[in-house]
């Protein structure tokens, strides 16, 4: 992120390059600390509400304090959009661990819309990641600091010259990408991976199964093994900044068609339908 721009850090604006938090904060030292991305359209930071409801809920599950109010959190959000001029994009929210004589740092800083049109049109190519998602851990259900794993996978993705790396479990099923969760259409349906299979559940997620009910297309949440990816007519990632993306190759095999589907296309129209209401 540019120096330049203006982040919140501890409700106190000012250009990213002077922020800081202490050496002897937890969260630099352990990772420990969560975060949330949440989208920006139209100049205003969007489903605030749930991402919060998320921040607390894991901060409760693992002993983090959340040293502001929900509300006055929502005014560093809308201010730090509005002081960076973002009309399309993101923010990351941060919160880290503080511990002994330091207390925790909360964050909102900008963040960049990485997913052109193009993508959205003709699809992207993912494979899987050889590094495996462990469905026990405590951790999986939430999004952490601890995010090396994923950026490997995504270092991985990036020199096969995929958009994303997929993620199976301890038992070989799929788990998630490395920034998405995923579902795939077989015969009419949507399917997912269970909660269980070690996927954070994402909050597009939710809103992609609230949009399949709207629609009346049959939806499973379910334990996927890898080879029902290959006989999908469909696969679709989710995730806060880009919404519905269409999966149109799976490493070097087309998917369905080789082209955006029908019921991705019919689950992101219902979706943008369902948040302006």
């Amino acid at each position: 992120m540019e120096t330049d721009k203006i982040v919140c850090l501890n409700d106190c604006y000012m250009p990213a390059g002077e922020a800081a938090v202490p050496v002897a904060d937890q969260g630099l030292l352990y990772g420990m600390g969560i975060f949330e991305t949440i989208r920006v359209s139209g100049g205003l930071p969007r489903l605030v509400g749930l991402h919060l409801s998320r921040l607390q809920k894991s901060a409760g599950e693992l002993g983090l304090e959340v040293p502001y109010s929900p509300g006055a959190i929502e005014e560093m959000l809308y201010r730090t959009a509005q002081k960076n001029g973002i009309t399309e994009g993101g923010l990351r929210l941060t919160l880290t661990a503080g511990g002994g004589q330091c207390r925790p740092s909360l964050l909102v800083q900008p963040r960049d819309q990485t997913y052109g049109e193009e993508m959205y049109s003709l699809g992207i190519r993912a494979g899987f990641s050889p590094y495996v998602r462990n469905e026990r851990s405590p951790l999986v259900r939430h999004k952490t600091l601890n995010y090396y794993e994923n950026i490997m996978a995504r270092r991985l993705a990036a020199s096969s010259g995929w958009g994303e790396a997929l993620f199976l479990n301890c038992s070989g099923n799929l788990a998630e990408g490395s920034v998405s969760n995923v579902f795939l259409v077989r015969d009419g349906r949507v399917i997912t991976p269970e909660s269980g299979s070690g996927l954070l559940p994402g909050i597009t997620r939710r809103r992609v199964i609230d949009a399949c009910a709207s629609l009346k297309i049959p939806l499973e949440e379910r334990v996927v093994g890898p080879g029902r990816l290959y006989g999908a007519g469909e696969i679709f990632l989710t995730n806060s900044l880009m919404g519905v993306m269409p999966l149109t190759r799976l490493e070097n095999t087309p998917v369905g068609n080789g082209v955006p589907g029908e019921i991705t296309r019919l689950v992101a129209q219902e979706m943008e339908r369902l948040a302006a209401l």
